[in-house]
């Protein structure tokens, strides 16, 4: 079913998202459809766009490279499902297999571990959650009196706020839309696939250039310093 697109996150606020915000969506999603790369599978594009994305941070910020994890195993990825009630999308599921995360330098301090600053890489300056993270803030989320839907799984998110990026697997869509979650808005279509999203991601590194999600005015450029990334 087509994900409630007029709600609210964070303090629960509800409001219709405008006609032309919901048409982009329905457009972006059935034009994907159309592309020429579609033959390939979402698994495998996002398989190589993540390729990619671990190639260039080993050669220009290895920092970030380092606060990558190993991948989970399939019985963690089916656990979670468990635990969260809801299936994660079979492109999650790849890149989870790859590498869980980018919280590998986080320290445990008390019941908390707090995020290292080589765990930031994303655009926007997002983290890549664990799996663990992915359930935990699926949890508050769900159980937080926000409007968050049981269909979606967020993969991304700033280490101090809760700004970042889901996946709306309840879209009706061939694949899921990632959608751009703030505090107190509603969420919007930011890429119309994971792998858009790491194709992206990869294209801007290797070139320099900005990252624009949907809707959005202003470009998210890469820049290096002593071998830290950051999106501005």
């Amino acid at each position: 079913m087509l994900v409630q697109l007029a709600v609210a996150i964070g303090l629960g606020a509800r409001g219709l998202l405008e006609a032309e915000q919901l048409q982009l969506y329905h457009r972006a999603c059935s034009a994907f459809a159309m592309r020429k790369d579609c033959a390939l599978s979402q698994e495998v594009r996002t398989q190589r766009a993540w390729t990619r994305i671990t190639k260039w941070l080993g050669e220009n910020a290895p920092s970030h490279a380092e606060a990558i994890n190993p991948g989970v195993d399939q019985s963690m990825i089916d656990a979670a499902e468990e635990e969260m009630a809801t299936a994660i999308p079979a492109e999650l599921r790849v890149w989870l297999l790859l590498n869980n995360g980018s919280t590998a330098k986080d320290v445990l301090e008390g019941s908390f571990y707090q995020p290292h600053p080589d765990s930031v890489f994303l655009p926007g300056n997002k983290v890549f959650l664990d799996l663990r993270q992915i359930v935990d803030v699926y949890r508050d989320f769900l159980a937080g009196g926000a409007d968050w839907q049981p269909e979606w799984v967020p993969f991304a998110q700033l280490s101090d706020a809760p700004y970042g990026y889901f996946l709306d697997t309840g879209a009706g869509s061939a694949q899921a839309p990632v959608m751009y979650f703030a505090e107190a808005a509603p969420p919007k279509l930011a890429f119309p696939s994971l792998a858009d999203f790491l194709e992206a991601t990869a294209n801007v590194l290797e070139s320099g250039d900005g990252i624009r999600a949907h809707g959005n005015r202003v470009r998210c450029r890469p820049v290096t310093d002593a071998g830290v990334l950051r999106w501005i």
